[in-house]
């Protein structure tokens, strides 16, 4: 049983027109939100259960209150609302919280109420049905208080004033640090800088396909998302399809309709996110970028492609100094080639920022 994405005539005539589809969400305060459905249900999330037994001492009464409290924004996954619709392009989260402040003041708030009294109703019936109750849910306990939703019909300013406190207070004392230690944004960047470029270089189906979301796959010019009950989306031409990796969502996948398209979140912890590779493999990759040459040189290509005769004007060298150079770092599997017409182009693997994420942010320093 599967969601079923389906895309206009249109969209399907060529790839590239369904790789501008697809849009890439790098979201800090979306992973604040997922986090605290960890929070409200740590039984059903194992992989991080270790960190729920690390800050459960930190969790105030006050702290659970609001938790369930506002269990309506995040119990069934995070609505796009929190997001704002996707209507802004931020990657941090302060910035974020002030969109999603000004965007609460003018969203009308019985459009909110609509939005929530769809989440109750969904819950209660359809939405996990019986064959998700005993697989992706199983032990899930939704939580049968209404009192947000009477309270915003009430005063919602009150409301939003109750959220973002609560929001302060979870971030200082609990989620920046957390976001810190377990390297979230070095994780979450890392991942889109995977899949972009396996869009880039295969196209739309193979990412899907061959991508370590097992869940989605191409078929017959469909997206179709394993899920324990049937469901069919039809995408309009202006529909865009947001793809947020996120290191707290397992074990599901959400996908969650917006005014503008599709939200799809996937787990990125079940993947191998780190280097492997024997002791002589990395005393080659650390030979290679022990030249301060090679470093400049790994600097410049992460920007731009070049040929080995624009590198060697650039770094006032001749082109057998800068090809072995090229060379050392091609061995080491730091530098691959492409072929675009009659030129032949060096640029970066992500080998170094798999061994060190932050490796060209130093460079940058």
């Amino acid at each position: 049983m599967p969601i079923t994405i389906e895309f206009s005539k249109y969209a399907l005539k060529t790839d590239e027109i369904l790789i501008q589809r697809i849009q890439f969400v790098y979201s800090p305060l979306n992973e604040l939100f997922r986090s605290l459905h960890v929070l409200l249900n740590p039984r059903h999330h194992g992989t991080n259960i270790d960190w729920v037994i690390k800050i459960q001492d930190k969790l105030t009464d006050e702290f659970y209150e609001n938790l369930h409290y506002f269990n309506l924004f995040y119990e069934l996954g995070v609505s796009p609302i929190l997001l704002c619709n996707f209507r802004y392009h931020s990657m941090d989260i302060e910035e974020e919280i002030w969109n999603l402040k000004n965007f609460l003041i003018n969203y009308p708030t019985n459009q909110l109420i609509e939005d929530l009294v769809k989440t109750i109703k969904d819950r209660e019936s359809s939405f996990i049905p019986t064959l998700a109750k005993g697989l992706e849910w199983k032990d899930f306990t939704l939580d049968k208080s209404n009192e947000l939703f009477n309270d915003l019909e009430r005063d919602a300013s009150k409301a939003y004033s109750r959220l973002f406190t609560f929001i302060d207070w979870y971030r200082k004392e609990i989620f920046d640090k957390t976001w810190e230690e377990k390297s979230i944004k070095q994780k979450l960047l890392k991942e889109i800088q995977r899949q972009s470029l396996y869009l880039r270089e295969k196209g739309f189906a193979e990412m899907f396909n061959h991508s370590q979301i097992d869940r989605i796959h191409w078929r017959q010019g469909k997206l179709i998302i394993i899920k324990p009950f049937d469901q069919k989306i039809q995408l309009q031409d202006s529909d865009s399809i947001m793809l947020l990796p996120s290191y707290f969502v397992w074990p599901h996948l959400f996908v969650e309709n917006f005014e503008q398209g599709l939200a799809i979140t996937y787990d990125i912890t079940g993947q191998n996110s780190y280097y492997n590779s024997t002791p002589e493999n990395l005393i080659i990759i650390f030979k290679a970028l022990s030249d301060p040459i090679r470093l400049q040189i790994m600097n410049y290509i992460i920007d731009k492609p070049s040929t080995t005769q624009s590198l060697a004007q650039i770094f006032l060298m001749s082109n057998s100094s800068i090809s072995r150079h090229l060379q050392i770092l091609k061995e080491a599997k730091l530098l691959k080639t492409k072929k675009v017409k009659k030129y032949v182009l060096y640029e970066a693997t992500q080998l170094v920022t798999e061994l060190m994420p932050n490796f060209y942010e130093f460079l940058k320093k």
